[in-house]
């Protein structure tokens, strides 16, 4: 005898897997992905906006306290100058008068140039 089909057939193979949808539709990860780029684009804008404005105060600041430096840098000059002479005095007193002739004679022959260099514009000293 003969083994044959039941009565109606077989039942259908189930090939398919039936798994459940996971997560979004694609076109939400897509939109919401443009949109985090879009939100990180207009911060990184704000921040470039941000940088120029502080770097135009920056040179803004610099202008108008310019003067000042000038005249700090003045006085630093001045205050070495002077500290410079006091301490030519101080090896001066220690000195033999053979070497305090050598020691008293200019370095520089030329009178009409001044020792310190200026960065300001104005009028040269010798011209007062």
């Amino acid at each position: 005898m003969q083994d044959l089909p039941p009565i109606g057939g077989y039942e259908p193979v189930q090939w398919k897997r039936n798994v459940p949808a996971r997560g979004f539709r694609p076109s939400i990860y897509f939109w919401g992905i443009t949109g985090l780029i879009s939100f990180g684009f207009y911060r990184y804008y704000q921040g470039i906006n941000e940088q120029r404005e502080l770097a135009r105060e920056r040179n803004w600041a610099r202008f108008f306290l310019e003067p000042m430096l000038v005249a700090e840098e003045d006085r630093n000059i001045a205050r070495r100058y002077f500290s410079e002479k006091a301490r030519q005095e101080l090896v001066r007193e220690s000195m033999s008068e053979e070497n305090k002739a050598k020691f008293d004679e200019e370095i520089y022959h030329d009178k009409s140039k001044t020792r310190f260099p200026r960065y300001t514009a104005g009028v040269h000293p010798a011209d007062r």
